[in-house]
C-alpha cells in the first residue's frame, strides 16, 4: 500500500503559502529579524523568525479568535490552505477522516499571559485551559472541517511534527483512517520561552545587530538556534483512493523511523539519530545509497550540527559525500514542534521541482561539518528520494522518507 501527499499548506516567516514559502527558500531569502511582538530589549537573544503579517481576522470570527491561542490560529490557517489544495474529501465518511498534529509547546502564549494576570491578582480568561492544551489545534481543525476520526497530538519537542506525520502514515497503513490531516504548529516567540532557552544557552546571542546572519547551520561561528514560529500541514491518503477522486499527488511518503536516545534530556546522541534514519530507510524498503537528499534537523547549535553530520557519515559511509543536504532552519529559525512539517514541505518541493534550497549564511563551514549542505545558492539536481530529520529534547529522534511520484 502506497501513501501519498495530496495537499499542503504553510505559514512561516518566509511565506504564507507554499508557493511563497518555496520561492523565498530557493532564493535564499531568510525571515530572521529583530523581535517586534514584545519588548525584547532586556533579553540576550533579541531576534526571531516572526510571522509579522498574520491576521487571524481574515479567516476566523472574533469568537474563534478569543477561544484560540496563536499556535492554533497558525495551524488553522495552514490546514485551510492544505485542505483547499487537496480538494474535495466529501467522498470519505467523516469517521474515516483523522487529524494527527505535532506541537512541542502548545498554547504557551496563553499560558504565559494568563500566568501574568494571575500573579497580578487579575482574573484569567475563561478559555485559558482550552487555549493552552497541546491538543487544541488538532481539535479545532477537526471541528472546523467535520473530521470525526482519530484526533491525535504528538508532543515530542522538536520532533513533534515528524512523529505526528509518521503516526498519520501508520493510521493509513493500518486501515484506521482513509485520509489524515497532519503536520505541526508552534508559536513560541515569547518572553518566557526566550528566557528559558537563554538559560540553557541554546539561543544565538551574538547576532542581535545582524539578525539575518544569526541562523547559520554548519557554519563556523554559529552560536545557537534562533526561535521561529509557524505551521505546516499535509493531507495524506492511500494512493488508490487519491487516484480515484482525481487528486493531485505531490509525493509518496514511504518510511518513518522513531527512536529515543535514553541518554540525556537535552544533549543529542549519535546512535539514536543513526537508528532513526536507519529505521525510516528500512521502513521504506530502500537502501541508504538510494537516498539523494536530506532535509537536516540542523538547528545551528555548536554541538547539534556536528553530531548530525557524524550520524549521516556513520550511516551513509562514502555516499554521505554525494548526498545533497540543506537546512530549512537557516531561513526560518527553529520552529520547534512545527519544524519537521516545514522541512517535509521543503523536501516534497525538492522532489517535485528538482531544486534544493540553499543553507544560507554558510560562508565558512565548520571543519567538522564537511558535507554538501547546498551553501548559499540553490542546487538543481534530480532527487528521487529525500529524508527529513527531526531530533528533539528528551532524546526523541524521528526521520521521514519521501519519494517522487
Amino acid at each position: 500500500m502506497r501513501i501519498v501527499v495530496t495537499g499542503m499548506g504553510v505559514i512561516s516567516p518566509i511565506g504564507s503559502s507554499v508557493d511563497q514559502f518555496w520561492s523565498s527558500a530557493v532564493n535564499g531569502q531568510g525571515g530572521i529579524r529583530k523581535i517586534t511582538c514584545f519588548d525584547a530589549s532586556g533579553h540576550r537573544s533579541r531576534i526571531a523568525g516572526e510571522i509579522s503579517d498574520f491576521d487571524p481576522k481574515s479567516f476566523l470570527s472574533g469568537k474563534q479568535i478569543e477561544q484560540t491561542d496563536r499556535f492554533t490560529q497558525l495551524a488553522l490557517y495552514a490546514a485551510k490552505e492544505a485542505l483547499n489544495d487537496a480538494g474535495d474529501l466529501s467522498g470519505y465518511p467523516a469517521r474515516r477522516l483523522a487529524v494527527s498534529l505535532g506541537s512541542g509547546m502548545g498554547g504557551f502564549s496563553t499560558f504565559e499571559s494568563s500566568a501574568i494576570r494571575k500573579l497580578q491578582h487579575k482574573s484569567v480568561p475563561p478559555f485559558t485551559v482550552p487555549r493552552t492544551m497541546a491538543n487544541s489545534a488538532a481539535a479545532w481543525i477537526a471541528a472546523q472541517y467535520g473530521l470525526k476520526g482519530a484526533n491525535l497530538t504528538c508532543s515530542t519537542a522538536c520532533s513533534s511534527a515528524a512523529n505526528a506525520i509518521g503516526t498519520a502514515l501508520d493510521l493509513l497503513r493500518t486501515g484506521r483512517a482513509d485520509a489524515v490531516v497532519t503536520g505541526g504548529a508552534e508559536a513560541c516567540v515569547l518572553p518566557l520561552t526566550i528566557s528559558g532557552f537563554e538559560a540553557l544557552h541554546a539561543l544565538s546571542t551574538g547576532f542581535n545587530d545582524d539578525p539575518e546572519q544569526a541562523s547559520r547551520p554548519f557554519a563556523i561561528g554559529r552560536d545557537g538556534f534562533v526561535m521561529g514560529e509557524g505551521a505546516g500541514i499535509l493531507v495524506l491518503e492511500k494512493e488508490q483512493d487519491a487516484i480515484q477522486r482525481g487528486a493531485k499527488i505531490y509525493a509518496e511518503i514511504a518510511g518513518y523511523g522513531c527512536t529515543c536516545d535514553a541518554a540525556h534530556i537535552v544533549a543529542p546522541d549519535i546512535d539514536g539519530q543513526v537508528a532513526a534514519m536507519q529505521a525510516a530507510i528500512e521502513d521504506a524498503h530502500i537502501t541508504p545509497d538510494a537516498v539523494d537528499y536530506i532535509n537536516a534537523h540542523a538547528t545551528s547549535t555548536p554541538l547539534g550540527d556536528i553530531v548530525e553530520t557524524r550520524a549521516i557519515k556513520q550511516l551513509f559511509g562514502d555516499h554521505a559525500y554525494t548526498l545533497a543536504i540543506s537546512a530549512t532552519k537557516s531561513l526560518v529559525g527553529h520552529t520547534i514542534g512545527a519544524s519537521a512539517a516545514l522541512g517535509s514541505i521543503a523536501t516534497i518541493m525538492t522532489l517535485s521541482t528538482g531544486t534544493i534550497h540553499p543553507t544560507i549564511n554558510l560562508a565558512t563551514p565548520d571543519p567538522e561539518c564537511d558535507l554538501n549542505y547546498a551553501p548559499n545558492t540553490a542546487l538543481h539536481k534530480a532527487v528521487r528520494i529525500g529524508l527529513c530529520n527531526a531530533f528533539g529534547f528528551g532524546g526523541n529522534n524521528a526521520t521521514l522518507v519521501f519519494k517522487t511520484y
